[in-house]
């Protein structure tokens, strides 16, 4: 058996990959590492979702049922993607189920305990926090761009903001279900039964990029 498999350790990218070393080592002691067997079933839609997993190695697959009872594959995870983060913003039952395809690594933490680590450690805490919040951003303009747009005048209630005039409030009331996007427990944005299904890896925002230096 390999060491990566014996000694598994938090992957230094994605989005814990921006903690110091020290802070990934900390933060690992605050959840556990398991292994998931082909088969196994790691979210179950319906459940309530109330933990973070992280791939450490192998893959896994996301789906969804329908209204007529089949199951549409939404997406494949592999190692450095993150599983039910939205769970810490906004509780919920999960919207798909996610299983292992073949034989894998991974690291869940209660929702609890990470909040916990958080508190305990506000400097890593506050870099996983503006991390995190990006990642679901980003998510956001993927899911409806239009609609991230116009979000942030729909949660900002500022009193130095100038209150609209009357007439415009039928067509505020008109656009309110579209700037409220529903947005599943995981990590993973659904997509169209008829779309191709990618993996959904991509390149995770720098938090301190425009934000600069974080002094913890």
């Amino acid at each position: 058996m390999s060491d990566s498999l014996t000694r598994p350790t938090l992957p230094t990218f994605s989005w814990i990959g921006h903690l110091k070393e020290d802070d990934r080592d900390l933060l690992s002691s605050y959840g556990e590492f398991f292994p998931g067997h082909p088969g196994n079933v790691i979210i179950e839609e319906g459940s309530q979702q109330t933990e973070v997993f992280v791939v450490i190695s192998g893959e896994l697959e996301v789906r969804a049922k329908q209204d007529d009872g089949t199951e549409t594959l939404l997406a494949r995870v592999g190692p450095g993607e993150t599983l039910g983060e939205i769970s810490l913003f906004d509780p919920g039952p999960a919207a798909a189920t996610v299983s292992a395809v073949e034989f894998s690594q991974l690291w869940r933490i209660a929702d609890a305990d990470l909040l916990q680590f958080m508190t305990d450690n506000p400097g890593a805490g506050n870099v996983l926090l503006r991390t995190l919040a990006s990642i679901l951003a980003q998510r956001l303009r993927q899911m409806n761009p239009r609609a991230f747009g116009l979000s942030t005048y729909a949660v900002v209630d500022s009193p130095e903001l100038a209150k609209q005039p009357a007439e415009l409030s039928s067509v505020e009331s008109a656009a309110a279900p579209e700037i409220i996007p529903s947005e599943p427990p995981l990590e993973v944005a659904a997509t169209d039964p008829g779309t191709k299904v990618t993996r959904k890896t991509q390149a995770v925002p720098d938090p301190d990029a425009d934000l600069g230096p974080l002094h913890s």
